[in-house]
């Protein structure tokens, strides 16, 4: 990783690979902003294999690297884009095996959802 005043690059060989949060994935995050937890990261899903049925509580936004999958009904290809909203659901299954680039605008992992309150959507309940 790279930062040269106000950009980021992030060198192919400086990426870290583990093991993804399914079986037979792999993801490598890229960036990570602090204050919100949005979060850009790769993933492969090796040939043959599947992201079970799951939602997104916030926006995931997708591009497809490489290879080919399945969403749902839908056959995405490489150079494809998607863009999925709250709490809109979806598996993945590809035969070819695939990579996303994927930012998510929000961490579940590092930060909770605070309800608004029904009154003024400006403060939390």
């Amino acid at each position: 990783m790279t930062e040269t005043g106000k950009h980021l690059i992030v060198r192919q060989e400086d990426m870290k690979w583990e093991y993804g949060m399914y079986p037979d994935t792999e993801m490598t995050y890229l960036w990570e902003e602090e204050g919100t937890g949005r979060v850009v990261f790769l993933v492969k899903v090796a040939p043959g294999c599947s992201i079970p049925f799951h939602n997104h509580p916030r926006r995931e936004v997708a591009f497809l690297v490489e290879g080919e999958c399945r969403l749902n009904d839908d056959v995405m290809r490489a150079g494809d884009f998607l863009t999925a909203v709250a709490d809109e659901a979806h598996d993945v299954y590809t035969e070819t095996g695939c990579t996303f680039f994927i930012f998510i605008d929000y961490n579940l992992n590092k930060h909770q959802l605070v309800p608004i309150a029904a009154g003024n959507p400006a403060e939390p309940a």
